[in-house]
Formats: C-alpha cells, structure tokens, sequence
C-alpha cells in the first residue's frame, strides 16, 4: 500500500512538472516571436496658450469711450500663443473665439465693438449686434502659422468697448458683459 502511495505522488509530480515545462517552453517562444504592429506617433505638445490676467474677460461697468481712446480705456485680455519647436514638421491652425458670452440684450448694438489685436496688428474686429441669442462669437476662424523660427511666440490683445458715439447713452452705462477666451489648435502633418 505504501508503495502505491509513493507510485501516485510520483506521477503527479511529474506530470506538474511536465505541466510547467510545456508552459515555460510556449511562453518563451510566444515571447520571443512576438511582434508589435502599432504605427502610430503622439505628439507630446500643442501651442501653448499664456493669459496674462486670465482667460475671461468681463465688465459690470460700461462706460462710453471714444474709439481712438480705446487702447488706454477698453476691457483688455491679452495672452501668448506659443509654437514649440517640436511642431515644426506641422501645420498649425489657431482659431480664436468668445465662449460661454454672458451679457445685456442693450449692448447687443453696432456700438458695442471688439478688436483682436497680433503683435501690434489688428487681425480681427467687429461689434456684437449680429449676437442674437448665441453665446459663442468666433473672433479669428482657424487661421494658418507659419513660424520663421522656433520657438515662436505670438503676442495677443482682446480690446472690447461701448463706443462714444456723441448721443446720450446712460441707458448703455453699467450693463454687464462676460466671456471665456478660447484657443483652439488643429495640426496636420
């Protein structure tokens, strides 16, 4: 009986072993035969996007200001737009709009201006009459850059304000006015 006994334990254990070498032996082969067919490349970094104050821009006092006045006087938001050198096999594409606009159905008026400012250069302006009941205002459509160098930094100045038009506009004063600045990016290889 005692030797059945051994008889039985010795052919488990071999057959445990035998179990673990044929396992041991298909996961090295299935390891070493593997083969990786992803393709695909993940770029770590897009414009980067710098508010100086930040990215809202709000009044709760609208005051008239004539329009040659408003680069001392308007709401202002100004940000940077950076272009990494890591993005320069791409074309890059910025679009640069309002979001989330919160204001007063009398500012909804051709008086009521913005202007978008590049390095110094006016590259987008108008006025919030054409609103209606929206609450998103594209300010620049999806532009192209092109950078001379890398890194490159673009420098941008959001000028919103009631213009003075010479008539008596208290009716227009401390009517409030919010949004979100929003940047978008698009690249293309």
């Amino acid at each position: 009986m005692e030797f059945k006994k051994i008889i039985v334990i010795l052919l488990i254990t071999i057959t445990i072993i035998i179990g673990i070498m044929f396992g041991v032996s298909y996961g090295w082969y299935a390891y070493s035969n593997a083969e990786s067919k992803i393709s695909g490349t993940t770029i770590k970094e897009v414009p980067t996007v710098i508010f100086a104050q930040t990215e809202y821009i709000s009044s709760s006092q609208t005051m008239p200001i004539y329009d040659n006045d408003r680069h001392n006087y308007a709401n202002k938001n100004s940000f940077t737009i950076t272009i990494n050198e890591n993005l320069k096999d791409y074309q890059i594409g910025i679009e640069i709009s309002l979001i989330n606009i919160s204001m007063a159905s009398e500012l909804k008026i051709p008086n009521y201006k913005y202007e978008l400012i590049q390095d110094g250069v006016v590259v987008s302006k108008g006025d919030f009459s054409s609103l209606g009941q929206a609450t998103t205002l594209t300010l620049l459509p999806t532009t192209l850059i092109n950078p001379n160098t890398y890194p490159q930094t673009y420098t941008y100045e959001l000028l919103i304000w009631l213009s003075d038009d010479g008539t008596n506009q208290n009716n227009l004063m401390n009517k409030g006015f919010s949004a979100k600045v929003n940047v978008n990016s698009a690249l293309k290889k």
